[in-house]
């Protein structure tokens, strides 16, 4: 299996194709805004390392967040857009269930990992496997509430930094895309506002 993997969720602009036993493609630059002008390019820049061409791509992976909500859509509406014309799979992971994996591989044990998504607010929750545990989804919170909630589940703490793709596209080959939905994970809404002050709909990317 060859995968395609994405991620536009924070100053990084990522990309990698891997297959099952190596890394085929993988750039990743530190650009801090304008993902949407540059991706495109850093796809085609890896599949002419790889020596791969879209038609050897069985599946898109994509970090779904937590992100912007400009810049997360950016891998996410890529992604959509790779994958349709052959109906490929997507595979959607937040980055703290990529962090958890990468901690935990065989995902039996708890975590909570968090990233800094500014205004001096974490995203976090607590995790087995990629999945948060239901009544832990990501949320807003403060470093404080972060261990707080680790030391009431006896589970260790893991700050997010930067998300690897070529480790998103490894576990994206062995999940289902219908637990793994490629949806976003805002770190809050969209800062511009209707007329009254009023939050735009939300929709999907």
């Amino acid at each position: 299996m060859i995968v395609l993997s994405l991620d536009t969720t924070g100053p990084d602009c990522s990309v990698s194709i891997v297959d099952d036993a190596a890394v085929r493609g993988h750039i990743s630059r530190n650009i801090v805004r304008g993902h949407a002008e540059v991706l495109a390019g850093m796809v085609e820049e890896v599949f002419e390392k790889s020596g791969l061409t879209p038609a050897d791509i069985d599946r898109v992976a994509v970090c779904t967040g937590p992100g912007s909500f400009t810049g997360l859509r950016v891998a996410l509406s890529f992604a959509k857009g790779f994958a349709l014309p052959r109906s490929l799979p997507i595979i959607g992971i937040d980055a703290l269930g990529l962090a958890h994996m990468e901690r935990e591989p065989d995902g039996h044990a708890y975590t909570v990992p968090y990233k800094d998504v500014r205004r001096g607010e974490v995203m976090f929750g607590t995790y087995s496997g990629a999945i948060p545990l239901f009544a832990y989804h990501p949320k807003l919170g403060s470093i404080e509430d972060v261990h707080e909630e680790a030391a009431l589940l006896q589970s260790d703490v893991l700050e997010v930094e930067n998300v690897d793709t070529r480790i998103l596209a490894w576990l994206a080959m062995d999940l289902a895309p219908e637990d793994y939905p490629a949806e976003p994970l805002y770190s809050r809404g969209p800062d511009a506002k209707l007329p009254g002050g009023k939050n735009p709909p939300k929709t999907k990317a």
